[in-house]
C-alpha cells in the first residue's frame, strides 16, 4: 500500500493528497462553468503521467480517475488516521467503507453527491471513535476557536482556494483540513493544493473566509478515538467487501442525509 504522507509542520497529521501523491496536484486544473460550478480534472490521463493509482486500491485507470476528483474529504480523514490512530486503509477502501454508510451517493448518470456529512459523522464516530460536531452558517472566525491539538475542522471551501488572490470565487465544493490556529492565521491541509501550499499552507482568516462556504465538521480524537489503535474489525471487512461490489457496479441506495457538498 503506498499512501502519500509528508511531514506536517504541526509534526502530527501527515499530508495526504486526494490524487494520490502531491507531485500530481501541479497537474490538476481547476475551470469554472456555468453557471456557478467548477471542473476539476487531471491535465494528463495517460498511465506514463498517472499515480500508481493500483497501490491505493484502485480497480481501473477510470475508477481511479472518476474517484479522485471526490475524495478531498477522505483525504482529511486519512490525514486524521495516521495522526491519531494505527489504522492504515488505502484510499480505495476507505471509499468502499463511505459509500456503504451513505457518505457518497452515485446517482444513476454518474453524478455523486457528497461529501454528505451526517452519514460520514456516524460512521468516523461509530468505527473510528473520533467525536464529530457538525457546523453550519459559522464563519472561520468563530469555527476555527475550537481547533487546538487532537481538535480540527474539516472546512468546506472552494477548491480555488489553492489560489488565494482568485478575484470572486466560489464557495463550497471542496474540503480541507484546519489543524492549527495562530493568531488571526489558519493553517490546513489541502487534498488539492498545489505542491508549493498544500501541506499546512497558511491563509489569514479573513483571505480564507473569502472561499469558505460556512460550514463543515469539528473533529476530535477522543479517548476511545486514540486508543483505536488496531486495524479495522472484521465487521469493517465486511462492509468493505458490500461496499466494494457496490462501487463496481455504480449503484447506490438513493438516500441523502444532511448537507452536501457539489462535486
Amino acid at each position: 500500500m503506498s499512501i502519500s504522507t509528508f511531514p506536517s509542520h504541526d509534526g502530527s497529521l501527515p499530508y495526504v493528497s486526494q490524487w494520490g501523491s502531491l507531485d500530481r496536484n501541479d497537474e490538476v486544473v481547476m475551470r469554472r462553468a456555468a453557471p456557478s460550478g467548477l471542473d476539476v480534472f487531471l491535465r494528463r490521463t495517460d498511465p506514463s503521467q498517472l499515480h500508481d493509482w493500483a497501490s491505493d486500491g484502485y480497480h481501473s485507470r477510470e475508477e481511479y480517475l472518476f474517484w479522485s476528483r471526490k475524495v478531498c474529504g477522505l483525504a482529511c480523514l486519512q490525514s486524521l488516521l495516521h495522526g491519531w490512530t494505527d489504522v492504515r486503509l488505502p484510499m480505495r477502501e476507505l471509499l468502499a467503507l463511505a459509500l456503504d454508510w451513505g457518505c457518497y451517493v452515485l446517482e444513476p448518470r454518474g453524478k455523486v453527491q457528497g461529501l454528505i456529512y451526517r452519514p460520514f459523522m456516524a460512521w468516523v464516530s461509530s468505527q473510528f471513535g473520533f467525536t464529530c460536531q457538525l457546523v453550519e452558517n459559522t464563519p472561520i472566525q468563530e469555527s476555527a476557536q475550537a481547533v487546538r491539538p487532537g481538535h480540527v475542522l474539516i472546512a468546506s471551501v472552494s477548491p480555488e482556494i489553492r489560489d488565494p488572490r482568485t478575484y470572486e470565487p466560489r464557495r463550497g465544493g471542496h474540503l480541507v483540513l484546519v489543524h492549527a490556529v495562530h493568531g488571526r492565521m489558519v493553517r490546513f491541509h489541502n487534498p488539492s493544493g498545489y505542491s508549493h501550499n498544500a501541506d499546512s499552507a497558511s491563509l489569514p482568516m479573513r483571505i480564507f473566509e473569502r472561499f469558505h462556504a460556512r460550514r463543515g465538521i469539528l473533529i476530535s480524537a477522543t479517548s476511545c478515538g486514540q486508543a483505536n489503535r488496531h486495524p479495522a474489525s472484521a465487521g469493517g471487512d465486511r462492509c468493505r467487501e458490500s461496499a466494494s461490489s457496490q462501487l463496481q457496479c455504480g449503484r447506490r441506495r438513493p438516500e441523502v442525509i444532511g448537507p452536501a457538498d457539489p462535486p
